[in-house]
């Protein structure tokens, strides 16, 4: 062989050398191959909600869950991609495949985005199941085809092993929070749709969910759904001119934990045509006050909104042998107490991918000659 045949060699290897440790490279985080996915910049997907993001890059979908109590700050940062890309580009570190084949979910409202989609079948793990009311939920608890993982503050980490599901959906109250089951190496997905503060907002950790089952043209479908109507109830509550006043929650243990002037039950009072005597607050959750000052300043307000425990007694009579001092509120006097029975309509489970039907409850209940033949789902006042 001449030289410069030789040459011509030398360089065609160096090339495929080279050519072969930069596909190996690529292959070998899922981050790296994201970024190299081909089309226009990304932008995400979500519009409502402020806990994650989501954005698709070629075959490839980035989850972002952001840190509740550290603003901008990532909690979690996954990729996902189906089978078929995953073997494209080498099954690279970080990766997860979807769909899912099972899946553990740590509470109600993940139960009910499962229904939503369909998906109920793929629920193997749950916790708190005394607390669950879906009777196909239920049903699979008395079959054994659905196991608990976690009640009473106990976590099973050797039932999470046996039944071993491809993640867990998990909603820690601190987003540090290191749950017991992370000891068995199955994947934990913080789930914070409880954390949102707009009603819209929290209904879409539909899309959330969805992502990980291949079931994104579903949700997007149900969500559009929900925000036209949510949307065109809040228009109709906003021509009204007479917004009655009202007040939340309970007494309980020395404190009044009322909704924060920012948070879901402050923006929907809002949206139902209503002032909530907090609305100048800056919280987005609850916040406590001691009972004195609840009244002096919302013993004048025309509703009084109310989510019973299980087992509280749904009535006027019940609510005074509770606490004497309720019977000076107005809103008890005028008997316009508006009544959730939690355990009765799975206000918990539900409601959360509902918030255009509790709106309604509220506008009829506010605003009664808007939705003049709206049958109630959640609140309901007392008679």
């Amino acid at each position: 062989m001449n030289c410069p045949n030789k040459v011509l060699l030398s360089l065609l290897i160096t090339a495929f050398w080279l050519l072969s440790c930069q596909r190996e490279r690529t292959t070998e985080n899922a981050a790296e191959v994201f970024q190299q996915q081909q089309g226009p910049e990304p932008v995400s997907e979500v519009r409502f909600a402020g806990g994650f993001d989501l954005i698709q890059k070629g075959d490839i979908t980035k989850l972002l869950v952001y840190d509740p109590y550290n603003k901008g700050e990532v909690l979690m940062s996954l990729y996902l991609a189906d089978a078929k890309t995953a073997e494209k580009y080498g099954y690279p570190k970080g990766l997860l495949i979807v769909p899912l084949d099972s899946v553990a979910v740590f509470s109600t409202t993940q139960i009910n985005a499962m229904k939503n989609l369909g998906l109920l079948q793929k629920v193997v793990g749950v916790s708190e199941a005394d607390y669950i009311l879906d009777e196909e939920v239920r049903q699979g608890l008395d079959e054994g085809r659905i196991v608990e993982l976690a009640g009473n503050g106990n976590f099973y980490v050797e039932r999470a092993l046996q039944l071993n599901p491809s993640v867990i959906f998990h909603s820690p109250y601190q987003a540090n929070q290191n749950n017991p089951l992370a000891a068995t190496k199955i994947p934990m997905i913080p789930f914070l749709d409880f954390l949102e503060p707009t009603p819209l907002g929290r209904a879409e950790w539909l899309k959330f969910t969805a992502v990980f089952f291949g079931k994104k043209a579903e949700a997007d479908k149900q969500f559009e759904a929900i925000v036209q109507e949510y949307n065109k109830l809040k228009e109709l509550a906003a021509g009204e001119k007479q917004r009655p006043t009202v007040f939340s929650d309970k007494y309980f243990s020395g404190q009044w934990y009322l909704p924060g002037g920012k948070s879901y039950i402050a923006t929907l009072f809002r949206d139902a045509g209503a002032d909530y005597i907090w609305d100048d607050d800056t919280h987005g959750a609850s916040f406590p006050l001691d009972y004195e000052t609840v009244f002096s300043k919302a013993h004048d307000a025309d509703f009084w909104r109310i989510v019973g425990s299980f087992g509280d007694e749904a009535s006027y009579e019940g609510l005074a042998n509770e606490n004497e001092l309720y019977t000076h509120f107005k809103a008890f006097q005028d008997r316009h107490i508006l009544w959730c029975d939690a355990q009765k309509t799975a206000y918990f489970e539900k409601s959360s991918l509902e918030p255009q039907v509790v709106l309604a409850d509220f506008i009829k209940a506010f605003h009664p000659q808007l939705l003049p033949a709206y049958q109630p789902k959640y609140y309901e006042i007392l008679p």
